[in-house]
Order: structure tokens, then sequence, then C-alpha cells
């Protein structure tokens, strides 16, 4: 069993860290407490810093009804205010998941987890502090506001920022549809719809600025953060986005039969006549199923291994549905710009198709199987478009095997970065692309600028490690996530990093970088970067916008430049396969 499965079981069975003598620190005035007007009293508790000695943590905190029995697989419904003291000084479980990141994925976690968590510094000005609101990612299927994982101690050192995190419904609790109002489907993103709007009601009341919001996110936590940009539910909810390594016009965004695959997991559930059943019966036997049963069916789904590992994923809905949040697909919104902008800033790294590529040349079994049907398997790993006909897929495999493979149709040494690169260009850096052109084209850039970085440090910690779940011998670069661990204090995952280290530098300049975003709207280190417009952006051939490079100028050094080049050769190969 690997460090981080063994982990991840141990915090089913271990609470986080609260003060046990609550009554007392409260007697004695030690421990924080606020009172809102929307939602109620509450006592929160200390939590130590990394370079501070300490900010007020409160979580554990309810923002929705608890989704179970007839709540489950519906929109979610506002938790009331209370009456009394609420004891906020412990997180709640996990969304339950069953995450497919891990080498044996296993099910953690409760139905009951729509609970967020507000971070403070100890020391506040009478002026109302900016808000950070971060959306977690893992596929839909994964993840966890928990400081274990998601730890708030980098951004409360800087004693600028209130920061948000919460959970919300993953896997089929959170994204299964009948394509009707019985099971409209988006419930985790109506989830964190809610949680913003409880942000705008209380966080007043935290010394928060509910007019100075930004809402940013990393993976599919960056694709729901876009996804709120273009719907009309959340407007005014927020006032600038940053999106790191997701767009929401990426190939996994959209699930195309939503029907047809909520009867397949009531099937795979036992469900009888699951293909027969009118939707009104179909949920309400869905309700029925034991939640591990449920859980267990997502398997039935995968073509190879754990692929896909996002199945359960946002749906079109019908603007006659209650609560529709998102009702055209996000090409459509993005190209005609028909959505309220607002100051975006847009991350990637190099290496982000590490997250799939790294778990297959890693283990000897799962390469060699992959290798025994490599064309037809890597066609349906790659979800091109349904439209395709035979003839336009074998021709597309000829382009990407002899650009990506040398004309090999197997992985190895030799193939392993561009099996990377083909994930990382097909899954992240082609939508990106598409995105910047959609905003440049659509958009008034001067007032709703846009703003680029990309990260490219390899620093003494890498999710490499955590996709394989072990250590490899292999250098895979900077991968899919590597930038939240300069982010995100992750006891969990990582050992601390040593606070007068280079990484710690990196620490506090790409954390510095988001809470002067999150303050003025701009990121640092931006006076020698010319403005993102269409002109910048089509200046030359191989470039783009201007953007800043987190990077290392050599091994053990990190510099912050400004830079603009872009494998326009690879994007264009891919307009060209998309027909775009």
């Amino acid at each position: 069993m690997s460090r981080l499965h063994g982990l991840l079981m141990l915090t089913t069975l271990i609470p986080w860290v609260s003060c046990l003598l609550t009554e007392l620190c409260e007697s004695l005035g030690q421990v924080p407490k606020v009172c809102t007007a929307h939602a109620g009293c509450m006592i929160g508790t200390h939590m130590k810093g990394y370079q501070t000695e300490k900010f007020e943590a409160f979580l554990g905190i309810p923002f929705a009804l608890p989704p179970l029995g007839e709540l489950r697989f519906s929109n979610p419904k506002t938790f009331p205010a209370w009456t009394g003291i609420l004891n906020a000084t412990a997180a709640k479980d996990d969304c339950i998941q069953k995450n497919y990141l891990l080498p044996e994925p296993i099910i953690t976690g409760s139905e009951d987890c729509l609970y967020l968590n507000v971070y403070r510094p100890m020391q506040r000005s009478s002026e109302k502090l900016p808000v950070m609101v971060y959306i977690y990612g893992g596929g839909w299927f994964s993840g966890s506001p928990n400081a274990l994982v998601t730890g708030p101690e980098y951004f409360m050192d800087s004693q600028e920022v209130i920061l948000v995190t919460f959970g919300y419904r993953l896997g089929a609790l959170g994204f299964l549809s009948t394509n009707d109002a019985n099971m409209p489907g988006n419930f985790g993103l109506k989830d964190q719809l809610l949680a913003l709007k409880w942000v705008q009601k209380n966080i007043a009341d935290f010394g928060g600025n509910p007019n100075l919001v930004t809402l940013f996110g990393q993976s599919a936590g960056a694709i729901s953060t876009h996804m709120h940009m273009l719907s009309k539910q959340s407007e005014g909810l927020f006032q600038a986005i940053i999106a790191m390594s997701g767009t929401a016009n990426m190939p996994f965004t959209i699930t195309d039969n939503p029907l047809e695959q909520a009867r397949k997991t009531a099937s795979l559930c036992n469900i009888s006549n699951a293909y027969e059943l009118s939707t009104t019966k179909l949920v309400k036997a869905l309700r029925n199923v034991s939640v591990a049963t449920l859980l267990n069916a997502g398997d039935g789904l995968k073509f190879w291994h754990v692929h896909h590992m996002v199945n359960y994923r946002p749906v079109i809905e019908s603007s006659k549905w209650p609560e529709a949040f998102l009702t055209q697909h996000p090409k459509v919104i993005l190209n005609k710009g028909k959505y309220k902008p607002v100051p975006v800033l847009l991350g990637s790294v190099p290496n982000e198709g590490g997250i799939a590529a790294v778990p297959i040349m890693e283990n000897k079994a799962l390469k060699n199987s992959f290798n025994k049907n490599f064309t037809s398997l890597m066609e349906t790993f790659l979800e091109f478009p349904k439209h395709f006909t035979r003839s336009k897929l074998d021709e597309t495999m000829s382009l990407i095997i002899d650009e990506y493979f040398q004309g090999q149709t197997q992985l190895n040494e030799k193939t392993n970065q561009g099996f990377t690169d083909l994930v990382s260009e097909r899954g992240f850096h082609h939508p990106l692309y598409e995105t910047i052109k959609a905003y440049v084209e659509t958009v008034d850039t001067v007032k709703y600028p846009l703003y680029l970085y990309k990260f490219n440090y390899s620093g003494l910690h890498t999710y490499a490690t955590i996709f394989n779940g072990a250590n490899t011998s292999r250098n895979y670069g900077v991968v899919h996530c590597d930038d939240l661990i300069y982010l995100f204090r992750s006891p969990l995952l990582f050992p601390d990093i040593d606070k007068n280290s280079i990484d710690a530098e990196v620490i506090k300049t790409m954390v510095g970088n988001f809470v002067h975003f999150a303050k003025y709207r701009k990121p640092l280190n931006m006076a020698n970067c010319e403005v993102c417009n269409i002109k910048t952006f089509n200046r030359q051939p191989e470039t783009i916008c201007d953007y800043q490079h987190f990077t290392s100028a050599e091994p053990g050094s990190f510099v912050v430049k400004t830079d603009n080049q872009f494998n326009i050769k690879r994007i264009k190969l891919w307009q060209h396969i998309l027909d775009e």
C-alpha cells in the first residue's frame, strides 16, 4: 500500500484536530467568534501558519441541507439560519468519492458534505479584505477542501485576504442526469453556486469584501470556475477568476447523452428494467440504491482500466428547468461572447498530460495492455467528436501516430514524452489557446483584461509521484497539479517545505501573485508584459500574448520572466483535425 493510499484511509478515521476546551477558551476570549445576519453565530479555532504564528479558521460551516434521501439527485437547498452557537472548529468529511487517481481506488467520504471553511488573518484593519474562493479539482470524481490537502497556510501568511474552501458533490451524485427536470444534473456546479451565494450574504461579517471576490480553481475546479463566468446564474457573485490548468471548452467537459448514461448506471446498480422505466421511476430507484453500489457502478463505464477517468460530467440543461445552470455548450457561449466577463488569469504547466501518462508508463502491466490494442485504445482515449466518420478517424490516427510517436504504435521509452505531449495538447493546451482566441475576439479586454502565466518550475516535490503511487526514477518535468504545491500546503501528500529554501521563495512568489490579482485585478511582475488583446495575440506566427513564465533558469534557481512562445504548429494540427 502506498503512503498516499494509507494516509487517505486514515482521514476517514481521524477527525481534524480542534480545540478540546471550547467553552473555557471562549470564556477567556481565545476562540474566534463570528455572528452573521443570515446564518448565525459560530466559534472557530486557531491554526498554525507556515511563516506566521497563527490565523483563524471556521471549519465545517453548513451552506446547504445534506443532500440525502429525496435531496439526492436534487438541486441543493439553502441551509437555514441556526439558533445558538455553531461549533465550527472541526472540518467535515469530504464528499463521498471513488478516487481513480489512486493506484487502488477506494471509496471515502460522506454524502453529507456540503460545508465550507473560512480562513482569515489574526490582524485585520477596518477595511474589508479581498476574498478568494477556491474550487478544488479532481475530475469531478475526487478532491477535497480539507486543510490536509488544500491547506490555507500559504495564503494566510500574506495576511491580506480571506480564503474560502468548500465541498461539492462528485461523480454520479454530482453530475448524473436524466436530461429532464426529474434529474437535471449539474448538482456539483449548483452546490458551488450556493456556496458563492453564501459568501455574498455572509462574508462581510468575517471582515471580507463581497464586492472583491476572486473565484479560482485548478483542473476540474478551473473548468468549473470558467463555467461560472459563462453561466447567468453566477453573475455578480465574483469579480475576477483564476483558472489553473482547465477551461470550459476542454474535450471531457460535457456529457453528450446523459439519459443513456443514467440508464446504464442504473443497470449497473442492478435496477430492474433500467432501460424501460420512466425517468420519474428511474430517479426514485437510484435514490434508493446504496451509495457504495452507486459509486462502484461507475467502474462499468470505463472502456479500459480507469479510463475514461472523467465519466460523470456537466450537462446542457433546458432553460425551462428550474435553476438551470448551463443552457448552451461552453464552446458556443465562448465563441459568441454572450456572457458577463470579469478580469481573468489563465495558467498552465508544460506536461499537463502527465496525469494520464505517468500511471501507464510507470506500470509495466498497464503499458503492455495498452500496447496490445494501441490504436483503438488511443482513439477512444482522445475522445474525438461524435460526428467523425471511420475514414476521418483513420486519417486522424495516422497523423497523430506520425506526429507524436514517430510512426510507432506503442508506448515505450522513446514515445513516452510524445504520449505526454499528446494528452497535454489535446486535453489542455489547444483548448487554452481557443479560449484565449475567443476571449480577445469577443470581449473588451480594456475593461476586462486577460492575463496568462506558465508554471515551469521543478522543485523538491512533484505530483508525478502521486499519480504513480510511488517514487519514480523518470523525470516527467512539471506535470498537472505541480503549481498547487506552491499555493496550498498538503501535509497528507508531501512533507513540509523548508522555510528557507528556494521552494519557499516560489511559494511566496506564486501566492503573492495571486493575492495581488485578487486585490488589484492585475498580477505582479507585469511591467514588461504587453496587454493581451487581439493585436498582441496575433502579432507573430509562433507566439501568443505575453505571459508570466515561472521557471528555473538553471537547476536550483527560480525566475519570473516575460515570454510569449506557444507551440502554434501543434495548435494548427489540432485545428485541422477538429475542423476549427
